[in-house]
């Protein structure tokens, strides 16, 4: 920035700080923006004017003091050490409880990706978003669910501050869109490891387990039923064998809600149910609890048979989920599947029918003139064709890998995708004679959008 540019600056700034022009127009803060002064530049030559800025009356004048800011953090946050600015670091942090949403958002990006050394006292002053709007408090623990995700230590620092003792206070309000943003926040918190150590160690788990016991007596229950759910699933997922074991009230609101005939609540529980079980250590969890999992397994194979299309749909996935074995992110994909998972998979499969099998009815579920029901059911054959007892399945259902191999059937892209990986994985299947084979490679290395009329074109083009 130039030195005009820069006396033009200054002399703005004073006319704002002066109460007889206090009235500042848009276009003057546009015509502001227009001398393009380099990142930095306005907040180290008038850190104090910029702090002004920031508390500004007009919510315009707030917004482009606190771009300043952000362009420093996002370009080289060393443009602001902390010992020398850590002021203006405060008077951001404190913005996070700011009523315009803009110079809210900013303030927690913000304060959110600081170095570690600012966080004692920016924390510490940022205490006072707690005490106005349910807004307000949301964007703080944003903040601090943010950076104690980042390490053990700084999560400390949030729970040494008060910060996790009051979120999980706020579990007990009466505002029910206020509470589930609270509980998504703290699900999110609950993933890491710090995080589900802190819940289980100082009886959080067990003040939500009462809530969630008496949630049947809560007039606001149905509302909240969703969101509790979903909070069991995430730390389930994360950590099944800490929930099955020592908090396993919190998963009866899960299986439960297969029996009350909530439409809303079905659907919710059957994406939990497959993000639960969609790892291999959530399968043998699952299967711990016995007649009790292998009733809803029942239910949900019920659901997909005889269901509108977005529970069919739904229902489907949540199947998938908990066959298949590929989507375990611990388990190597080329390394043995455990023998109890075999097991359980293979028996939790011929639940979905008796009378036709249940590959055959899978195979005429993916027949299925609509393709969002088609696409599922593919999605079901992949996680079947995961274990050599599907590979033989498919085998033994006439006409089934014809069909599969059939190009001529009109299917979406994303239903070739999933129907291409399901023929990769019959590849090198011991199932099939050598001609299927044959077949299965050629269809392979066509890739999966080749289309015989593609080719019929190219070859008249070619003559």
């Amino acid at each position: 920035m130039s030195n005009q540019d820069t006396e033009q600056y200054r002399q703005f700034i004073e006319k704002l700080q002066r109460e007889e022009n206090r009235q500042t127009t848009l276009n003057e803060i546009k015509n502001l923006l227009l001398l393009k002064p380099a990142v930095g530049d306005i907040v180290k030559k008038y850190t104090g004017h910029v702090m002004y800025l920031l508390r500004h009356e007009k919510k315009c004048v707030r917004r482009l003091a606190i771009d300043e800011i952000n362009k420093c953090i996002i370009i080289d946050p060393g443009l602001l050490p902390i010992p020398e600015y850590i002021d203006v670091f405060v008077v951001v942090a404190q913005l996070v409880a700011d009523q315009d949403i803009t110079v809210a958002n900013k303030a927690i990006l913000i304060t959110a990706n600081l170095p570690f050394e600012a966080y004692p006292k920016v924390l510490e002053e940022m205490k006072i978003a707690l005490e106005y709007t349910v807004s307000s408090k949301c964007n703080a623990y944003e903040v601090v669910v943010n950076i104690s995700s980042k390490s053990f230590e700084l999560f400390k620092l949030c729970a040494d501050l008060g910060y996790i003792e009051h979120m999980m206070s706020q579990l007990q309000s009466d505002d029910v869109l206020y509470q589930l943003n609270v509980l998504e926040l703290l699900s999110r918190l609950a993933v890491k490891p710090q995080g589900i150590n802190y819940l289980m160690n100082n009886g959080a788990l067990n003040l939500i387990t009462e809530i969630i016991v008496d949630l049947p007596n809560n007039p606001l229950g149905n509302l909240l039923i969703p969101g509790y759910i979903k909070f069991v699933g995430c730390i389930a997922h994360h950590y099944p064998k800490e929930i099955f074991n020592k908090y396993p009230t919190i998963l009866d609101l899960l299986f439960e809600a297969f029996d009350i005939g909530d439409q809303t609540l079905l659907l919710v529980a059957l994406d939990v149910l497959g993000f639960i079980g969609v790892t291999i250590e959530g399968k043998l969890s699952l299967i711990s609890l016995g007649r009790k999992y292998m009733q809803t397994v029942d239910k949900v194979a019920q659901l997909i048979r005889n269901s509108a299309t977005e529970t069919k749909v739904r229902a489907l996935n949540c199947f998938a989920s908990l066959i298949s074995v590929d989507k375990d992110p611990n388990i190597p994909k080329s390394g043995p599947i455990d023998h109890r998972v075999t097991l359980m998979t293979r028996e939790w499969f011929r639940c979905l029918s008796e009378h036709p099998s249940s590959m055959k009815f899978l195979c005429d579920t993916c027949k299925n003139p609509f393709s969002d029901i088609r696409l599922a059911a593919f999605n079901l054959l992949d996680a079947v064709c995961q274990h050599k007892w599907g590979e033989e399945l498919v085998a033994r259902v006439g006409g089934f890998i014809e069909y599969l191999l059939d190009r001529s059937v009109d299917y979406t892209n994303e239903a070739k995708e999933v129907k291409y990986n399901v023929i990769k994985k019959l590849a090198s299947s011991a199932a099939f004679d050598e001609d299927t084979l044959d077949r299965i490679q050629t269809y392979i290395q066509q890739g999966p959008f080749f289309s015989e009329n593609i080719m019929e074109v190219a070859m008249e083009e070619g003559d």
